[in-house]
């Protein structure tokens, strides 16, 4: 903790994602430590505004299947690769992995043969 200190302490600000990380940096001699909210905006993402044309888009036609969903960019740092066990322990759920990056073409060989659906960027309402 000397070395995070002493690094965080020569920063303007450091954000942290959650209070108890914001105590526990403050407890360890952090200076300048505030929370950063960048959590999910539950009015926008609501399950009243299902669609089931979408749900079946990204259960590739079997929207009634368990989904798991990501969203965001496919770089190998963000571990996508580590839902393919999860995929081969249980061949009833479906992946739907939504975005690009530079890990992309390395996911899809990956995943291929299993129920993972890639949709690219999608936007709208």
């Amino acid at each position: 903790w000397l070395a995070i200190k002493l690094i965080h302490n020569q920063a303007d600000l450091t954000l942290v994602t959650s209070p108890q990380l914001k105590e526990e940096f403050v407890e360890r001699g952090i200076e300048r430590v505030e929370v950063w909210r960048k959590g999910i905006d539950t009015e926008s993402f609501n399950p009243k505004w299902r669609n089931e044309d979408t749900r079946r888009m990204l259960t590739d036609g079997n929207p009634e299947d368990m989904l798991l969903l990501y969203v965001g960019r496919l770089g190998k740092e963000k571990r996508i690769q580590d839902l393919r066990a999860v995929l081969d322990a249980n061949p009833d759920v479906r992946l739907a992995i939504v975005g690009t990056g530079p890990y992309e073409k390395d996911l899809k060989q990956l995943f291929e043969g299993t129920n993972t659906v890639f949709t690219g960027v999608l936007r709208g309402e």
